[in-house]
């Protein structure tokens, strides 16, 4: 596959066997053509597939570098939350973000029509899951100074010197239930296929284990990403037979399926049910009710990535390896039983 191409004023003024000064004036209809010599150049353009760049001339005059994040597209605000917080800290390095879509820079990678984006790029900036990645993030990095994180693939943090310890976060969730009396517990897990499910589960079993306790099998609920599929089966489990007094998810959006199947079935929560959510995001706050959240730190995740991202620019040796701190945000969501 061809990478960072698309085809140029000077292969269409190759094909038609003319300047480029000409090509550009039948172009932006700056001086008159000849209707032959119009023909051959329409003919060329439509034969190689050119398309005008309309963004060229920004490149001419910007002064600030450019970063292209991309991003991947969730049901919740985390991957956004953490693209805000990568823009303000660029700002303060006087860098120019260009924010986009993962599958927007797949095809800016191919070639189209901004592909000028990622020849000027002063660097690239890559935030998703396997189910939204790009080929090869490696030979592009080979390119252009690139950071890239897959929330499915563990090692990759490592190797851009992150440190993310999930199975601490499970951990720390399931010790923030039992100290407010909760032994009930239920999961919403993910899909345990990912080593990110895996690592997450690893922490529930070392507690559990150390406590004593064990986890109904029917309240542990392994679900795809979808928000739907965790709402269905949690509804599911929470309308028959006993049910748990609290439920951990391993991620924002399998809690939000849960609020919501409470919800339908007249549970109230925290009340008659706890939820608490490994990894945090802006909407946590706005739940009915606000969301109990145990969650890596946002922004020294993003400071990490843009300066990371630095280093590479420079050619400096690479950014001394971060530990990302848990945070706690209680938030109401979980009740003291003891009380």
């Amino acid at each position: 596959m061809a990478e960072y191409t698309s085809v140029t004023l000077k292969d269409v003024a190759t094909e038609a066997n003319i300047s480029i000064a000409t090509v550009s004036h039948y172009l932006n209809k700056t001086k008159p053509v000849g209707e032959e010599t119009g023909q051959r150049i329409q003919f060329a353009i439509d034969r190689l597939g050119y398309q005008r760049d309309s963004l060229a001339a920004w490149f001419k005059t910007s002064r600030a570098p450019l970063v292209i994040l991309a991003v991947a597209v969730a049901e919740t605000s985390f991957f956004s939350d953490i693209a805000e917080t990568i823009e303000d800290i660029c700002e303060g390095h006087g860098l120019t973000v260009f924010r986009v879509q993962i599958k927007t820079l797949e095809k800016m990678r191919q070639g189209n029509s901004m592909s000028a984006f990622l020849r000027r790029a002063t660097g690239i900036i890559l935030l998703g899951h396997s189910e939204q990645w790009i080929e090869d993030p490696e030979s592009m990095a080979a390119k252009t100074p690139m950071v890239f994180l897959n929330w499915d693939v563990l090692s990759g943090f490592g190797q851009q010197g992150l440190i993310d310890h999930l199975a601490d976060g499970s951990h720390k969730a399931m010790e923030f239930l039992a100290e407010r009396g909760h032994r009930d517990i239920g999961l919403v897990t993910g899909p345990l296929s990912m080593p990110r499910g895996e690592e997450l589960m690893s922490g529930v079993t070392r507690f559990t284990a150390a406590n004593g306790l064990k986890i109904k099998p029917r309240w542990k609920l392994e679900t795809t990403y979808a928000f739907q599929d965790a709402h269905d089966k949690a509804y599911a489990m929470l309308s028959s037979g006993p049910r748990p007094t609290a439920i951990l998810t391993f991620g924002l959006q399998f809690a939000f399926a849960v609020l919501q199947a409470a919800s339908r079935l007249n549970i109230r929560v925290p009340e008659e049910l706890s939820v608490i959510s490994y990894i945090d995001a802006r909407q946590a706050e706005f739940s009915s009710p606000p969301l109990t959240t145990i969650s890596p730190s946002i922004p020294q995740l993003a400071a990490h990535v843009v300066d990371q991202l630095m280093h590479l620019v420079n050619s400096d040796h690479p950014e001394p390896s971060t530990v990302l701190e848990l945070i706690v945000k209680d938030r109401g969501s979980v009740r003291d039983l003891r009380q």
